[in-house]
């Protein structure tokens, strides 16, 4: 049969094939089995396999001799010889044929489907060998000869359930019997075997072609037969080093889970003492006390422990002991919940550690978990010459008695959270001398949710001189007892140069100001404005020197002519700033009326290109913006808006790759404005609050994704403290 070749790429004969396919699976639907045989037998005629014979040359009816080949080939121990039998004439000198179209053991595929349900099963079981003979490193073959025997037993064996007889499957089951001598008990072997000889033929032993999804099937079979092949290890020729270190990188919970695999598995992994140094729990249920015992006892080696979600852990007092005490080498203990109201609320251990018991760790991170500050101060003491890293994020009442109470030397790094739901600033004082007090070597700070107090007559704190990053939340508030209107004195320890990294998320400016600007001259507060307008001498060489300031957010507008002396020199000029966000329009009511604070007022728009000039610089990578809107002087609600100041700001920077936004009430012309950023050739991330749904959004996500930025909606209340300073 002569081939052409049609427009899709196919050849005709394959087209034609195709289409008396489609007409036999049509006739399958309708239960018009013989018809569709008849399309099937038609559609292998046109194979090119076929070589120019009218009709494909076939086995007679009779095809015992071609059973009885495979039975004497699957009772043969050599794993070839399936294989060889393929491969082979058929012992009656019948020569198959060997084809390696899709087409064409598809077709002899759906031809044993449709003999298998019009209950022909001998013929489905030879018409599924041809596949083999076909195609020998095929799955096909080996999958529907397997399933037409597992169909014949599960209904022969569903017969002698009901006590009666299926008379096609006593039919089928004495034609084995008589023509390759199968029994019941011998086709169950043979499926089992002729399926482990499936998966050695199909093996990169004689192919090299990808899997189809037969192979998957045939693999699902050997794995329910219980075959040795299928429960193989993937890994058993890995080196031991090289399966550890794959190990290492899986959640402990799929580290458990990996226990039941194999004893090999299992032997490895209790035995690797570096896999169990770092525990993590995602949301653990309820062990009890007798389980987690055993659990601690064979675990000695963990040194940190997470546990993502504790509320359904059934943590309570005596266990919390049992985990303290029970893990010598721990050195590090996160808790985390999303449902305190689940928790347990525990007062303080038990039993009660002895005065000479202590603990060894270095970070203690809770995070939404219930502590009362008795339970805190306890846990403190326990651990108040080792720890390093204190996180305390929305653990209930008073977090800061319990920090004033214990001295911690080596505490590095402080993130105390306190959650606003229901509470307010002036239920958590902060007084800083003590705080300071207990940590005075800190690196690093985040507060938020306090109200800072200061009193008449109280000191200015003195210590964290290794002091780098600090972060002021959103809720920060501060509160003085005094009458008149006077400067603050300093209520924080003095920057450093170490300082690496700012962030006054507070719209405060009291707190913004004390902590940037006002420096003692002994007793006496000194601010450079507030020196200017009371005619008072101002020595600035007592302003810090940030050289190695890095990171500077601030949502609390400042005056430019001191963030350039803040900034400028040398943190800008010389290279190490790299992040700068900044306000041009304060947005806070000064409550407390008797403390001095310049507030930038609505008459002082803030250019940045204009005003910014010392700032330019070639290494800063991230600039935003809040507050601002250069429509015009009259900021109302609504009107249209205009960021181009903004966007010409952006030109001065040549490592710039991604910016913030956060404009003062926008109206029409946001929309642009997002646009024009998206089309900025050094933009490549943007992070706004303006647009969040809506066709608007849809179309700037679009256009984003076509200009390969990324474009991020972000609530006001931008992400800021420890793990902003980690990724930046």
């Amino acid at each position: 049969m002569a081939e052409t070749s049609g427009s899709s790429g196919t050849t005709q004969s394959e087209q034609t094939i195709e289409n008396h396919l489609n007409k036999a699976r049509a006739s399958i639907s309708k239960k018009e089995i013989k018809e569709a045989i008849g399309d099937i037998l038609t559609a292998i005629d046109f194979c090119s396999c076929n070589k120019g014979n009218t009709k494909q040359v076939r086995h007679g009816k009779d095809k015992s001799c071609h059973l009885k080949q495979f039975v004497n080939g699957v009772r043969s121990k050599d794993l070839d010889a399936i294989y060889d039998v393929a491969n082979s004439p058929c012992s009656c000198g019948f020569a198959w044929p060997s084809c390696s179209s899709p087409k064409h053991l598809e077709a002899i595929d759906l031809l044993t489907e449709s003999l298998e349900t019009e209950g022909h099963y001998v013929s489905a079981i030879t018409t599924g060998l041809g596949i083999i003979r076909l195609r020998p490193i095929s799955a096909a073959g080996y999958c529907r000869v397997a399933k037409t025997i597992r169909l014949i037993l599960k209904l022969e064996k569903e017969g002698k359930k009901a006590k009666r007889v299926n008379p096609k499957i006593a039919r089928t089951l004495a034609t084995l019997e008589k023509d390759a001598g199968l029994t019941t008990a011998r086709l169950y072997i043979f499926m089992k075997k002729l399926v482990q000889a499936g998966l050695n033929n199909t093996s990169e032993k004689y192919r090299n072609d990808a899997h189809d999804e037969y192979d998957q099937i045939l693999m699902r079979m050997a794995h329910s037969l219980k075959l040795q092949d299928s429960l193989r290890d993937p890994a058993a020729k890995l080196p031991l080093e090289l399966l550890r270190q794959i190990f290492s990188h899986l959640d402990t919970s799929d580290v458990i889970r990996s226990l039941r695999v194999s004893k090999k598995w299992n032997r490895i992994i209790k035995h690797d003492t570096l896999l169990w140094e770092e525990v993590r729990l995602a949301q653990p249920r309820n062990p009890g006390n007798r389980v987690f015992a055993t659990w601690l006892r064979g675990h000695q080696g963990v040194k940190s422990l997470t546990i993502d979600e504790v509320s359904g852990f059934g943590l309570s007092a005596k266990r919390l002991y049992m985990l303290l005490f029970g893990l010598p080498n721990l050195q590090c203990l996160i808790i985390k919940t999303a449902a305190p109201h689940r928790c347990n609320t525990i007062q303080e251990l038990d039993p009660a550690p002895s005065p000479s018991q202590k603990l060894g760790l270095a970070q203690l991170s809770l995070d939404g978990y219930q502590a009362p500050v008795s339970l805190l101060v306890q846990l403190l003491d326990l651990s108040k010459d080792t720890l390093e890293v204190l996180d305390l994020v929305q653990t209930g009442s008073m977090p800061e008695r319990a920090i004033e109470a214990v001295r911690m030397p080596k505490l590095r790094s402080l993130w105390v959270d306190i959650d606003m739901a229901g509470t307010s600033t002036e239920e958590h004082v902060l007084r800083m001398p003590e705080i300071v007090a207990s940590t005075p070597n800190l690196e690093a700070f985040c507060l938020n949710g306090f109200q800072l107090e200061w009193t008449p007559g109280q000191p200015t704190p003195q210590g964290w001189r290794q002091l780098k990053h600090a972060s002021f939340g959103p809720a920060m508030d501060i509160e003085a007892h005094t009458q008149g209107t006077i400067l603050l004195p300093r209520i924080f320890p003095p920057m450093t140069e170490s300082m690496e990294k700012i962030e006054i998320m507070t719209m405060n400016p009291v707190i913004a100001h004390n902590y940037l600007f006002t420096v003692m001259d002994g007793a006496e507060a000194r601010h450079p404005l507030h020196s200017q307008e009371m005619g008072l001498e101002f020595d600035e060489g007592k302003l810090p020197k940030l050289p190695n300031l890095e990171l500077f957010r601030s949502r609390c507008a400042i005056d430019v002519g001191l963030l350039g002396r803040l900034l400028a020199v040398p943190a800008a000029r010389e290279g190490s700033l790299r992040v700068l966000e900044l306000a041009v329009e304060q947005r806070w009511a000064v409550r407390q009326r008797h403390l001095w604070c310049p507030v930038v007022g609505l008459e002082s728009i803030v250019v940045p290109a204009e005003a910014f000039v010392w700032m330019e610089s070639e290494k800063i990578e991230h600039l935003g913006l809040y507050f601002f809107n250069y429509a015009g002087f009259a900021f109302q609600y609504g009107q249209r808006f205009n960021g181009q100041p903004f966007l010409d700001w952006l030109d001065k920077f040549p490592a710039l790759n991604s910016v913030s936004v956060y404009p003062d009430w926008p109206g029409e012309g946001v929309m642009p404005f997002i646009g024009k950023l998206i089309l900025h050739p050094r933009v490549k991330k943007i992070f706004q609050d303006s647009l969040r749904t809506g066709y608007e959004w849809d179309e700037a996500c679009l256009l984003a994704v076509q200009w390969s930025v990324d474009l991020y909606h972000c609530d006001f209340n931008v992400p800021y403290g420890p793990s902003l300073f980690k990724n930046w």
